[in-house]
């Protein structure tokens, strides 16, 4: 709350202050002062005074006719007196007293207030401390939140640059996977082919032996019919 608000809540209370007691004093009539004056029982000159009212007294108006104001004292005495003499202003010294009074309420109204301002003030202060620590913090857990964020999509983006070699390494591997196969095929045709082969080569091999072996037993044969023939012509 700056000093302008302040002045505008002490002025609003000074004037309802001044204003109830402005109420106050309506109600009431006051002898003016410098006068003495007699309060009778009837209205009239030549009824009998009954009171002696001096300057300043407060009397209540019950009614009024002519020139003259029934009134009533504090005591409770009702009367007749001239209305010239009464006022509705109290006398000077009543004001200076009221006037006194209400400087000693607004004195410690305004003391009250005062009190009251800093008390808000220091609340102020504090509710502005804490939230401007609170919008620090807030500020804070944002910029480790963004750094996350960011931490985040970096590891996602790696992730998903390690999930495409993956899937690349496992398509190679499936790919390799299938060329061993065929090259497996490829080594079980070739072996059987080489053993087909193998059996083969034996074979020409061992009969080229037989032919070999048949042919030198032909010749042997006929080379002894051939001794056999000479040894005969001798």
């Amino acid at each position: 709350m700056n000093y302008k608000d302040r002045f505008s809540v002490i002025s609003l209370i000074v004037f309802l202050t001044l204003l109830t007691a402005v109420s106050g004093w309506a109600q009431k009539l006051y002898v003016k002062p410098s006068s003495e004056i007699t309060m009778r029982r009837g209205q009239g000159t030549d009824f009998k005074i009954i009171a002696v009212l001096k300057d300043g007294t407060p009397v209540e108006m019950l009614a009024e006719a002519d020139d003259w104001a029934q009134v009533r004292l504090e005591s409770g005495r009702e009367g007749w007196v001239l209305r010239r003499y009464l006022s509705d202003a109290p006398p000077l010294g009543q004001q200076v007293e009221q006037l006194q009074r209400e400087k000693e309420v607004l004195t410690e109204t305004t003391q009250s207030l005062k009190s009251r301002v800093d008390q808000l003030t220091a609340e102020k202060d504090e509710v502005e401390r804490r939230l401007s620590d609170e919008k620090a913090e807030v500020e804070r857990e944002l910029n480790q939140c963004v750094v996350e964020r960011t931490t985040v999509n970096e590891d996602f983006l790696n992730l998903q640059e390690d999930t495409a070699d993956v899937i690349q390494t496992k398509t190679d591997l499936d790919s390799a996977r299938t060329r061993v196969e065929d090259l497996e095929r490829q080594v079980g045709k070739l072996q059987k082919e080489n053993d087909r082969l193998g059996k083969t080569e034996m074979l020409k091999w061992f009969l080229a032996g037989g032919g070999v072996l048949f042919l030198g037993w032909i010749i042997g044969m006929v080379s002894r019919k051939s001794r056999k023939k000479r040894s005969s012509l001798l």
